[in-house]
């Protein structure tokens, strides 16, 4: 009896990328209803009032924060580095133009008045991202591949998700709120997003 090893060798992937697209399918289901709920605790009041390109901006992030950057990161879509290259610029430049309005800038900036001593928006920021990390660790996001440069990848989407839940809660624009606050916020995030996906990947990686 002769043991056909591309088809084990198929059928094993096959299987390993089943596992990869359920856990990427609960996942993505819990981060919309996580982001969701915020919604549906208020929405600024402007939000369809935005500039048509801080709209389009602001739906390519979700689409780019939610589905692109996790898929890569979970092994689900391999594409090549020009590719990637390009997806990241996009991701950059949509979070510009999502978060400031980029080019009609405005300068100035409102008072929000803080929570025990903290800013509201970076609070929003850091409790909506610490529920999206807390999901990403579970559902085992930061160890489906083994290259940990695939955490640099689940950290960005989750990060940047947090940064445009805010946009869409926060009516203020100006660059004297928005780089502190929502941008500042959105640092915080990804670095401790890093620093939680590469100990986790570490571990689950561990022989």
């Amino acid at each position: 009896m002769t043991v056909d090893s591309k088809q084990i060798i198929m059928s094993d992937l096959e299987d390993l990328q089943s596992r990869r697209r359920r856990h990427f399918g609960l996942a993505l289901v819990l981060a919309i209803a996580v982001v969701g709920t915020a919604v549906a605790l208020g929405v600024r009041p402007d939000l369809l009032n935005q500039p048509p390109l801080q709209l389009v901006a602001q739906a390519v992030l979700w689409l780019v924060c939610l589905v692109l950057f996790p898929a890569i990161g979970v092994g689900l879509w391999f594409p090549r580095r020009p590719t990637r290259v390009t997806l990241a610029i996009t991701g950059v430049a949509a979070m510009v133009v999502a978060t400031t309005g980029w080019p009609r800038v405005a300068h100035g900036s409102g008072t929000h008045g803080s929570w025990a001593g903290l800013d509201p928006c970076i609070a929003t920021v850091l409790a909506s991202g610490v529920l999206l990390l807390a999901l990403g660790v579970l559902s085992g996001a930061f160890v489906q591949r083994r290259r940990a440069t695939s955490v640099y990848w689940v950290a960005a989407g989750l990060s940047l998700a947090a940064l445009d839940l805010v946009t869409w809660m926060c009516p203020d624009r100006g660059l004297k709120h928005v780089l502190p606050s929502h941008l500042g916020g959105a640092s915080l995030l990804m670095v401790l997003a890093l620093l939680v996906g590469l100990w986790v990947h570490r571990q689950g990686r561990e022989p």
